[in-house]
């Protein structure tokens, strides 16, 4: 993860506007059961990204002079040129002719929100908007948007975005769409847009209609390289069958053993490694992997599709991850103390419960590598009972005088009765233990 700006967190709270944030919480928490009904590799509601956890990245890839000067000298286009900083794959599809001008808008309390440009091809498409306003004191943010196709039918994909708000009167950003394996662009769609007003969802979704010209990318067949060479790590083995290349994303297909006795996590910056030594990693913005079946992943990098490689090599720096018998963290209600955890990183250090709503705060302490690499601890958790609970919402901070300290806050809204639970429980998402060793492998 790229280096991110932190943002500062009190202790949690049951704030006295409680009921507000569980109301749209509930929302946000049922927009995520929508997201994975509907893609269940998508992890992250997009709604929820800057609710788990709210992160600003900072970009260190810089867009190069060359492609800069081609997408700016296209009318329209200047002003996504910025957008495509952190995504050297998206600039070289920039530079291929893939963007294309939009143009639709539609506007509701006197907010007007505009679809400007689409990159797309048949596995991604960045949809490029800005929104205009004129309230001086108020912040305007996108909460939510869907999008249908002709028949007025949602399809298959999932989505992310950022949700911070901005007093900004004109705020240009993106919106990042995954599609699924077996599903198109449609040729025409309406997307339904809502949104904030001073944290005030808007009732009233504005509609909004366009096309996606598919002559842009439909003779851009995907490039496949078989790879299925086995590596084992730390005594952990995994097999990284292939690599395919689209126009804007490579997609890398990593199989783990079942016998293996860790589980993996993640990688620490997975990532490609051209003979020049240029790399290609995830570009820091949407969805990183998703699930291939049982113990597969697929993780998105930034696409080598237009550059044609004579050498390639996949690498990363470090491998997270845990015993498998320790994945489980359990909180006991009464005591409020942690019962079972994987070591004394993680302490618990308030437990709040009133009524049917459950806040809790934890303190984890990183080795220096994970200093600005804030993770999402957990968010499925039940109790002894049998109870189910919605996220609501999250955050985390560092700590002012010890950056290896990472504060989290962590709530969540109890959504059936059976009882008074005497613990919770939920699994970890991810932990900063790591493999002795890494991995370097020619691909190609």
């Amino acid at each position: 993860m790229r280096e991110n700006e932190k943002k500062n967190a009190s202790p949690f709270m049951v704030p006295a506007e409680i009921d507000q944030y569980i109301r749209r919480g509930m929302e946000q928490a049922k927009e995520l059961r929508q997201n994975r009904s509907r893609n269940r590799w998508i992890r992250i509601s997009s709604s929820l990204v800057a609710c788990l956890f709210i992160f600003v990245f900072i970009f260190t890839v810089r867009l190069s002079p060359a492609v800069a000067a081609y997408v700016s000298s296209i009318p329209g286009m200047e002003k996504i040129v910025e957008f495509l900083r952190d995504d050297k794959g998206l600039q070289l599809a920039a530079e291929h002719n893939l963007v294309q001008n939009i143009g639709a808008s539609a506007s509701v309390e006197d907010v007007t929100f505009t679809i400007d440009q689409v990159l797309a091809d048949e596995k991604r498409m960045v949809l490029f908007y800005t929104l205009k306003h004129p309230f001086i004191d108020k912040k305007v943010t996108l909460h939510e948007i869907e999008f249908l196709d002709q028949t007025g039918k949602e399809w298959e994909y999932g989505v992310s975005w950022s949700s911070m708000g901005s007093e900004d009167p004109v705020i240009r950003n993106r919106i990042d769409i995954i599609i699924n394996e077996a599903t198109v662009i449609p040729d025409t769609m309406t997307a339904k847009v809502t949104l904030e007003i001073d944290h005030i969802k808007q009732e009233t979704p504005l509609s909004i209609d366009f096309a996606v010209d598919k002559s842009k990318y439909k003779t851009l067949e995907k490039k496949v390289y078989p790879v299925m060479k086995e590596v084992t790590v730390d005594g952990q083995r995994f097999t990284i069958e292939q690599i395919a290349v689209f126009p804007t994303q490579t997609e890398v297909s990593i199989r783990f053993d079942p016998a293996n006795k860790k589980h993996i996590f993640d990688f620490d910056k997975l990532r490609l490694e051209d003979e020049k030594g240029q790399t290609f990693a995830f570009w820091g913005n949407g969805v990183p992997v998703r699930d291939n079946g049982e113990n597969g992943r697929i993780y998105h990098l930034e696409s080598i599709y237009f550059v044609e490689p004579e050498k390639l090599y996949l690498k990363t720096d470090g491998i997270r991850a845990l015993d498998k018998d320790q994945l489980q963290i359990v909180i006991d209600a009464k005591t409020k103390t942690l019962t079972k955890v994987p070591n004394d990183r993680l302490k618990l250090t308030a437990l709040r419960q009133v009524d049917d709503v459950v806040g809790m705060d934890l303190s984890l302490k990183v080795p220096p590598q994970d200093n600005h690499s804030h993770i999402s601890l957990g968010y499925n958790m039940t109790d002894d009972l049998g109870n189910e609970y919605d996220y609501v919402q999250g955050s985390s901070s560092s700590a002012t005088k010890d950056e290896s300290i990472q504060n989290y806050s962590i709530l969540f809204k109890r959504k059936t009765n059976k009882g008074t639970p005497t613990s919770y429980s939920f699994p970890l998402s991810s932990y900063p233990e790591r493999l002795q060793g890494t991995f370097s492998i020619e691909v190609k």
